[in-house]
């Protein structure tokens, strides 16, 4: 069964696994289209400091992006920072980037600033960021390497070297 009413289905400006599982189990009908957005150098550009405005210019790109390729169609566009105090996180190149970052927020408090933004035809349909804090328990080396066994490529596939969902 799907919620979705629309004559076709919900883009999202993404290639997120889990964010399309998301809409999918909520009875969306969802179609996947990246945006292929060069996000560093659109968050050096803005000038940006807050990672919850990052976040939302960073949606936002995403979904006006994919909107003016797709007029019509109704587009969604998300993205996450993630904050240590003033530090911010992107996603790791590699596994050692991974383990520093895990090591940095182990046993810290640290907080997830989600955005998303809805457009058709590049104009704003909706926007909205949240904020989550979550404090990771204190890790040692060891239990850092096997989180990164366990977790393989995932850990490059989210800032924190994280995931809270499973696809």
């Amino acid at each position: 069964m799907t919620v979705w009413r629309g004559a076709q289905p919900l883009i999202l400006a993404s290639q997120s696994a889990v964010r399309r599982a998301l809409l999918v189990n909520a009875g969306i009908a969802v179609e996947t289209v990246p945006a292929d957005l060069d996000e560093r150098t659109l968050q050096r550009d803005s000038g940006l400091m807050q990672p919850g405005a990052i976040a939302s210019l960073l949606a936002g790109e995403k979904a006006r992006a994919v909107s003016l390729r797709h007029p019509g169609r109704v587009v969604i566009g998300a993205d996450q920072t993630l904050a240590l105090g003033d530090a911010l996180f992107s996603k790791p190149a590699d596994r050692a980037a991974a383990a520093a970052q895990i090591a940095r927020l182990a046993g810290q408090t640290h907080e997830l600033h989600s955005a998303v933004s809805v457009m058709t035809g590049g104009e704003p349909q909706f926007a909205h960021v949240s904020v989550a804090r979550m404090t990771m328990r204190p890790l040692t080396g060891q239990q850092i390497e096997a989180y990164l066994d366990e977790a393989g490529a995932n850990v490059t596939a989210s800032v924190g070297a994280y995931q809270l969902e499973k696809t």
